[in-house]
């Protein structure tokens, strides 16, 4: 039987993050599987500023962007 604190800690989350509320086993397997792990979300909106940063002419390196910044008005 899958553990909700097994998706949990796979997922790379605090203990306690879903299994401390007051759901059942369902719901919070249901929240868990619909959820974004913190480490996929990280990795992705880095390599969207990296594409950004290159769209506005910038330079983009491992550790650090530097590029033109975005005029909001």
């Amino acid at each position: 039987m899958l553990a909700p604190a097994f998706v949990e800690w796979l997922q790379g989350l605090e203990p306690g993050w879903v299994t401390a509320l007051p759901l059942p086993r369902t719901a919070q397997l249901r929240a868990l599987g619909n959820g974004v792990v913190p480490q996929q979300a990280t990795y992705a909106v880095a390599l969207l500023l990296t594409d950004l940063v290159a769209l506005l002419g910038g330079d983009c390196t491992e550790n650090s962007c530097s590029g033109t910044e975005a005029n909001a008005a």
